[in-house]
């Protein structure tokens, strides 16, 4: 399999993904029907209430269809955050799987949309639409053995953004929050080392013109010594002394204290969003003290980012790292994709990031934060 003709293919059902979420969003009754409350094991301890939507789930069954009909064989190595059962206001739990006809598609639709038919045709339409939006042509033609690689997707994340609708204001290249932090995140990782092979990001809202949303598409490669992407020089940070980090606002005082002292921060919306923030050079990291961080956010963007020869580790070994007294930063692991990194956990929170995590774009940003970890 030639990597270029799966990047391609992600660009495309990525944007796909894209055009599912718009069209959803753009019927504010629509919306709300389709709202479903997470509960149990697939709740994120971090939100008091955290929602998925069919969006979330056709996003990722979309994704699922589109690269098992090209690439045969890799269904069973595609995993996603959403479970594909849905249940409708009547309370009646359907299996979300893409059929093979756009009819087929709408009658499964119909049984989650409570008989809605206009809103089933709509769906039905968008998902079985040919997309072809990439330009790969400087991805060299090299090969990938379609038995190695798995596929992380993250559906539609910073969900809760997405469902309240609002328009962020933009500061600095980056909202705090809006529709413009929601990103369809989709990343291939190699199955036996675990890292990020290729990454593709797509911001469904990120621009607004004549009441028409449209995409800002994002990818990297990295594999053996071949390290491209689609990001332009000027998108680079060009204030270097300006190092700016992100933050969820989930972080503790003591940590925003001790590193605002060392760096300047910035919290905003989306893990996603955030990561992407780093790979664009709009901040130089993006650090998270809190096992509130899953597989499914990190691995597209991490791909991004080794391209730039940036990375995600882990924020506990970084810290250890730190209070052993070692400055050399090249040594600890980056983020794997393959296991759980605590096997004993169930549901999400198998695939959780444990220990938290710090995306950095340079390396350089890593020994400012450092002086911060060094006094708490």
């Amino acid at each position: 399999m030639k990597v270029s003709i799966l990047l391609e293919a992600l660009i495309n059902v990525a944007e796909k993904g894209a055009n599912i979420a718009r069209i959803i969003r753009s019927e504010s009754s629509l919306l709300e029907l389709l709202v479903e409350e997470k509960k149990g094991e697939q709740k994120n301890d971090r939100f008091l209430k955290d929602f998925k939507t069919l969006a979330d789930v056709l996003v990722q069954e979309v994704v699922r269809y589109d690269l098992k009909n090209k690439f045969p064989g890799i269904k069973e190595s595609i995993y996603g955050e959403e479970s594909n059962k849905f249940t409708n206001t009547l309370g009646d739990s359907v299996v979300v799987e893409i059929q093979d006809t756009p009819e087929e598609t709408r009658n499964l639709l119909r049984k989650v949309l409570d008989d809605n038919e206009k809103a089933a045709h709509i769906l039905s339409k968008v998902i079985h639409q040919d997309v072809a939006v990439s330009n790969t042509s400087k991805v060299p033609d090299i090969d990938l053995a379609i038995e190695n690689i798995g596929v992380w997707i993250d559906p539609i994340d910073s969900t809760a953004q997405y469902i309240q609708g609002d328009v962020g204001n933009e500061v600095d290249g980056l909202v705090n929050e809006g529709l413009q932090c929601v990103a369809v995140l989709i990343g291939v990782y190699h199955k036996s080392t675990g890292l990020p092979l290729i990454g593709v990001t797509n911001q469904p809202f990120y621009k607004l013109q004549d009441s028409r949303w449209s995409s800002n598409i994002t990818w990297g490669v990295c594999i053996g010594d071949t390290k491209i992407n689609s990001l332009e020089e000027s998108s680079t940070s060009e204030n270097e002394s300006e190092k700016t980090v992100l933050i969820s606002s989930s972080e503790s005082d003591e940590v925003k204290d001790k590193l605002g002292k060392c760096v300047t921060l910035r919290d905003i919306s989306g893990a996603g969003y955030k990561l992407l923030g780093v790979c664009q050079g709009r901040a130089e990291a993006y650090l998270l003290t809190k096992s509130s961080n899953y597989k499914w956010d990190c691995c597209g963007p991490h791909a991004i980012l080794l391209s730039l020869d940036g990375g995600i580790i882990k924020y506990s070994d970084f810290y250890n790292h730190v209070k052993s007294g070692q400055n050399d930063f090249r040594g600890i692991e980056q983020v794997k994709y393959h296991v759980p990194d605590d096997a004993s956990s169930s549901g999400a929170q198998k695939w959780c990031n444990q220990g938290g995590i710090i995306a950095y774009r340079t390396s350089q940003i890593l020994k400012r934060i450092a002086e911060a970890v060094g006094e708490m």
